[in-house]
């Protein structure tokens, strides 16, 4: 029988496997196991796998995962160069990172009362989830570029706007994973000369710390020439940087990216790999993929009270910035992304049928009538 170790927050995976496949869990917070006897090994982005933790690798394991969308916790090469494949959920939690971009963005026009069809908004990086926030953009007619080199040399159909062009835009907003080295890094990408040369209205960052240099960014809020940031990624994570939480318009604890379908998505992209890696048959996943209609009493709210009651991000930014003096925050920052229950995603949401007449900003971010009401 085949044997996986997977970290115990990856989502629901035992429901994705039968029982042909036995599945052993471990403690992300505590010492690796031993892995003698598994073929596969699953973690999250909070486990590090490289060539210094994991100098001695068992014959046993064929294949590391990691369910989540970035792999830059993982030294690949090494793995490789063991015989020992590697794979990741790369595009799982794509359409739960736009809709956190496009819910902050709707949050801050209304907060700061800007009219986001006169914005420009410059998405760095066009891969899955830079494309699902185009999508997003297109449907509340808000004009944007996308900007990614790397997508235009390998897909001759895709064009990458100008480095100039992108930086000329009042939004910017990051979806690349995080590379030190080749011919497109990424580390430090958004770093002090960039921001001081350019002006922006609004910086999101989404994608991984470290791809915008904190220090600088900071600066640049201070200097006035970046009016507002929103933070969900951080340089040295968990331990955050809390004077740049404190001047973040929205500042949360890395969980763009979660959601109830995201996480699905995740355990199921990795189990898909697994079965055909090892050539085993999985279960049928779809009974997991649930709607759920939230019943709200009440239907005298705004939109910006709406869009807080389906997505909670005013109540992670509060959890955030009520660890900013505690001395053991690295740790109690780990727990806010494991400990709260997931939200649902717009499309697997539907309210009363009122509200989405009222508020034609739900019925584009997907959310549907309830047939109760």
């Amino acid at each position: 029988m085949l044997k996986i170790l997977a970290d115990k927050n990856i989502y629901k995976l035992d429901q994705f496997l039968n029982g042909a496949v036995e599945i052993a869990t471990f403690d992300p917070n505590g010492p690796l196991p031993g892995l003698e006897t598994y073929d596969a090994l699953f973690v999250r982005t909070v486990t590090e796998l490289n060539s210094q933790n994991l100098e001695s690798m068992p014959d046993s394991i064929k294949l590391i995962g990691t369910g989540s969308s970035g792999s830059d916790h993982i030294e690949k090469e090494y793995f490789k160069s063991k015989g020992v494949r590697v794979i990741d959920a790369k595009g799982s939690n794509a359409d739960a990172v736009s809709e956190y971009v496009i819910t902050s963005l709707l949050l801050w026009s209304i907060r700061r009362n800007i009219n986001l069809s006169e914005m420009t908004v410059g998405i760095i990086g066009a891969g899955a989830t830079g494309s699902a926030v185009a999508n997003q953009l297109s449907r509340f007619e808000i004009p944007f570029l996308s900007y990614d080199p790397p997508r235009e040399q390998r897909d001759k159909s895709f064009s990458s706007a100008s480095l100039k062009d992108i930086l000329d835009c009042n939004v910017l907003t990051f979806h690349v994973p995080l590379e030190k080295e080749g011919a497109h890094p990424t580390f430090h990408w958004l770093d002090d000369f960039k921001l001081s040369s350019n002006s922006f209205e609004l910086i999101i960052n989404a994608s991984r710390g470290g791809v915008i240099d904190e220090l600088a960014l900071l600066n640049a809020v201070r200097a006035n020439t970046v009016s507002d940031i929103i933070v969900d990624v951080w340089e040295r994570e968990p331990d955050f940087n809390t004077a740049v939480a404190e001047a973040a318009f929205i500042a949360t604890p890395h969980i763009a990216g979660y959601s109830e379908q995201a996480k699905l998505n995740a355990s199921k992209m990795l189990v898909e790999q697994f079965s055909d890696f090892f050539d085993v048959e999985i279960s049928d996943s779809s009974i997991l993929y649930q709607s759920k209609n939230i019943d709200l009493a009440d239907l005298n709210y705004t939109a910006y009270e709406l869009l807080l009651r389906l997505h909670p991000l005013r109540e992670y930014d509060a959890d955030l910035r009520n660890l900013n003096l505690r001395p053991d925050k690295p740790i109690l920052f780990q727990k806010l992304r494991t400990d709260r229950p997931y939200r649902y995603e717009y499309p697997y949401i539907s309210l009363n049928k009122t509200l989405l007449n009222e508020f034609n900003v739900l019925k584009k971010l997907g959310v549907k009538p309830s047939t109760n009401t």
